[in-house]
């Protein structure tokens, strides 16, 4: 079996190399710091608040209770900076929000740098306080020539010169935590346990969805698997794939047909929404889609592999999760598997905890929430 790894990114490296983070964070604060006090000085006067979440589907959920929060405290004209994918998310919440909307291709470089297009976006707005829910370079780059009476938020050491309010990004869990910590050194009192809508939202005469994909490779199990447990479901319940369509080749779905299973392709982040709402048990690896599903109270079952479940799983009856210990596997406040090989660190591709996950160990597990929350043929 051939083990893939990654290495770390550049900004991970230099911040776990004390004299190097010490030397380049002290230059970049020195710049931004200085930068930051000329536009304050110039301030915008309005009632703008920004909210800076550029996250993929996933992470977009976990930020819902510190957007609670900001337009609690807040009696201010809320602007959502968000990708496109993330507006349907934040519109089940909310139905009074106002979108700023940007695109993947207003950044450069994988969404690591944004363009002068996005900045000018931003700049209409006059905003006169910003959260930034992100903590990243792109998150950096768009919000550090703002005119902006005050920026609050966390990103990286070497950004810390941006922010009026600054706050390390937390490496222990949970992930909504995460974003609550930014709102926190602004909002003394804040709320921690609100992440509602966990409760049970049940439709037994619904169908078993399975999704089988996660954002990156590291993070699924076997597809073949997934098909296996399903032709076993199959026999009692009715269970179809949920997938963006064009994700699979027409192999795949030539296969899916010649064993009559269902798949359902969404064309958009609202189609898929409305599937998960109307399912009975919602199934797939450590993703956006089963975030989502049990955010809307589905009952689920979550696969993890290089991830740590700490952060991101619910605590709850209905929704449950697997995941295969091994010797790389995350430990308690890594958020990651990460691994040292000849002094260079990387992150685990997830290949090893996947792979030794039997299809029998996931089926009887699944099986038992089928049995409670769905209604057989």
């Amino acid at each position: 079996m051939k083990v893939v790894y990654s290495r770390i990114s550049l900004s991970d490296f230099i911040n776990r190399n004390k004299l190097l983070s010490l030397i380049v964070n002290s230059l970049f604060n020195l710049l931004l710091k200085s930068f930051r006090l000329i536009c304050r000085k110039l301030a915008n006067k309005s009632e703008n608040i920004l909210i800076i979440s550029l996250h993929r589907l996933g992470d977009t959920i976990f930020t819902i209770p510190a957007v609670n929060e900001i337009r609690k405290n807040f009696e201010k004209r809320v602007i959502m900076v968000c990708y496109p994918e993330s507006v349907p998310l934040y519109k089940l919440e909310y139905d009074d929000i106002e979108f700023c909307v940007l695109d993947h291709k207003d950044f450069y470089f994988t969404d690591r740098i944004a363009k002068i297009s996005a900045k000018r976006k931003l700049k209409l707005l006059k905003p006169e306080i910003i959260f930034d829910l992100i903590g990243s370079m792109a998150s950096a780059s768009l919000v550090y020539n703002l005119k902006a009476k005050k920026i609050i938020g966390m990103n990286r050491p070497q950004f810390k010169g941006i922010y009026d309010n600054f706050v390390v990004p937390r490496r222990k869990p949970k992930l909504v935590d995460l974003y609550l910590d930014v709102v926190s050194t602004v909002v003394p009192r804040i709320e921690r346990m609100q992440f509602k809508k966990s409760s049970e939202q049940l439709n037994p005469g619904g169908k078993i969805l399975i999704h089988p994909f996660a954002a990156w490779r590291e993070k699924e199990w076997n597809l073949i698997k997934f098909i296996q447990i399903a032709l076993q479901l199959k026999k009692d319940f009715m269970v179809s794939f949920i997938l963006p369509k064009g994700k699979v080749n027409l192999d795949i779905q030539n296969e899916l047909n010649d064993l009559h299973l269902e798949l359902v392709e969404t064309n958009t982040v609202e189609e898929m929404i409305k599937e998960i709402k109307e399912c009975s048990l919602f199934i797939g690896n450590d993703s956006g889609p089963v975030n989502i599903a049990n955010f809307l109270g589905k009952p689920s079952f979550t696969i993890y592999g290089a991830t740590n479940p700490e952060y991101t799983a619910p605590e709850i009856n209905h929704q449950i999760y697997i995941q295969n210990m091994v010797n790389c596997s995350a430990m308690q406040n890594e958020k990651y598997c990460l691994i040292v090989i000849d002094t260079t660190l990387y992150k685990c591709s997830g290949v090893q905890c996947m792979n030794f996950l039997s299809k029998d160990v996931v089926y009887n597990q699944i099986k038992i929430l089928a049995d409670k929350y769905c209604t057989k043929k």
